[in-house]
């Protein structure tokens, strides 16, 4: 996973340059080939034009505060691996103004079908059966970094998971970290978004045995 954050980082990087600033197609599959050489890490960027297109639309709120409306154009980047826990699918957004969100799910059975259901829990432990949710906001503003509450219980669904949009919905109850073992403290959070024309990293596993 480490490997992953890493190369996210760089393609936040070349992805953000290429909005301000296109960039020829021949520079894309360098920056491809630069990446897979260094880690043994599939990376697909999209094309000039498909680059263009991507976009990352997040509705994540709670019963005490919306943190994103959905309105926000952010980027949209998906993350395959696979590794002795099973595949893991991560979904990163973030927008220009610094607030970025993911959600990711774990130990999925490769011979998976949609919808892709997951279910949270307090400590993100593994129950044997249903695949793992998680989910993190983070967001910058003039008291510095903002997080916010977190799902405890409660389900994720990834319902399209395709080269050109990937879709999913949140319905949870959760809080801050202070009161995870407080259940009667806990409210309901919901999400929903939808990844358009997303960059796809892949590791450990080729990403048509994911897409749907």
């Amino acid at each position: 996973m480490k490997n992953l954050l890493l190369i996210l980082f760089a393609i936040l990087i070349f992805a953000a340059c290429n909005i301000r600033e296109k960039a020829a197609d021949a520079a894309t599959k360098g920056v491809e080939q630069l990446i897979e050489s260094k880690t043994g890490t599939e990376v697909n960027l999209p094309n000039t034009d498909a680059m263009e297109n991507n976009a990352g639309f997040v509705n994540y709120q709670s019963e005490r505060k919306i943190y994103l409306s959905g309105d926000e154009r952010m980027q949209a980047t998906a993350l395959f691996q696979k590794d002795k826990d099973g595949l893991a699918i991560a979904l990163q957004l973030v927008g220009e103004d610094g607030r970025s969100f993911m959600a990711t799910i774990h130990h999925i059975p490769e011979d998976f079908a949609l919808p892709l259901k997951a279910k949270f829990a307090v400590s993100n432990q593994y129950d044997g059966v249903n695949p793992v949710a998680t989910v993190m906001f983070m967001g910058i503003n003039e008291n510095g970094v903002q997080s916010s509450e977190m799902p405890f219980e409660g389900e994720m669904i990834i319902s399209q998971l395709s080269e050109t949009q990937i879709a999913f919905e949140i319905d949870a109850k959760g809080s801050d970290a202070t009161d995870a073992n407080s259940p009667s403290n806990w409210k309901k959070i919901t999400g929903k978004g939808k990844l358009v024309q997303p960059i796809i990293v892949s590791q450990g596993i080729d990403k048509i045995n994911v897409l749907k």
